[in-house]
């Protein structure tokens, strides 16, 4: 049996940042069962906080997260999954995080479960295995897409996060999976490889900053698409659970406030004069 964990501060991989931002924590692990993995897990939802309800409504630091399990059929495999079901304005679904399609990406899928009679896992469950059963998350059309935080009170305000730790399943070539961190202004906070694990084994990478910094975070989940032709080295990779500090709300630069109060201001005057 594969078993592995590490926690350190990656000051390394910052190097080539533009600005100057405190190391994240990084915590990693590997296994070929879900027990293998869940100590890494638990360290890092509780460098993150306590859960949070999946209200549309802020709090004070904490988490949430999303185990895909609770997903209805109507979104699951093989009908697609929608990048923005859990930025909503109700709960549970209120988790204020996004999924978007990047390079040959077109969508995003959730596999079934064994009830629904449609192949679990996406028909590869000879080399995938979950960690919360039994849905798993994965592009369609491409590997690579990128995770974006919005307020869930205000769905439409973008928001930051502390960090992020995903669940992968069935990395077996080092390098090919990643996540790369941006802050607000694309600056890139750092790129981290998802550690190998050995076939349908299970992976997991978390990163956490001491700041809510992380704007988006850029995924590559291996070289093959799960709805397409086997591409050499053949590298499949689906994700189950996703765990992200509580969003903080983006506040509007202040050009754009003191566009709002000069635009305010001349409506005002306009009707002073028209008494």
């Amino acid at each position: 049996m594969m078993r592995m964990f590490h926690a350190w501060a990656a000051t390394a991989l910052l190097a080539s940042t533009s600005l100057a931002h405190a190391a994240p924590v990084t915590i990693t692990a590997t296994g070929n069962a879900a027990a293998d993995i869940a100590g890494a897990v638990d360290t890092y939802r509780g460098v993150l906080g306590d859960l949070n309800p999946f209200e549309p409504q802020n709090f004070a630091g904490g988490r949430r997260q999303i185990d895909w399990d609770a997903a209805p059929d109507v979104v699951s495999d093989p009908n697609a999954f929608p990048g923005d079901f859990f930025n909503f304005n109700a709960a549970p679904r209120a988790r204020g995080i996004e999924f978007e399609p990047t390079g040959s990406t077109t969508g995003f899928q959730l596999s079934s479960t064994a009830a629904s009679g449609t192949p679990v896992e996406f028909g590869f469950d000879d080399q995938f295995s979950t960690f919360s059963p039994e849905r798993l998350f994965a592009p369609v059309g491409g590997t690579t897409l990128d995770v974006k935080f919005f307020d869930p009170a205000d769905q439409t305000t973008p928001a930051t996060t502390r960090g992020l730790g995903v669940v992968f399943t069935d990395v077996e070539i080092p390098g090919l999976t990643t996540m790369t961190f941006f802050d607000r202004n694309d600056n890139e906070l750092g790129k981290f490889d998802v550690p190998t694990s050995d076939n349908a084994g299970l992976s997991f990478l978390g990163v956490a900053f001491d700041d809510p910094e992380v704007f988006r975070v850029s995924i590559v989940a291996g070289l093959s698409p799960i709805d397409g032709a086997l591409v050499e080295p053949s590298e499949l990779v689906a994700m189950d659970d996703f765990i992200f500090g509580e969003m903080t709300p983006v506040p509007l630069p202040a050009s754009v406030l003191l566009l709002g109060a000069g635009i305010a201001g001349l409506g005002a005057i306009r009707r002073m004069r028209a008494r």
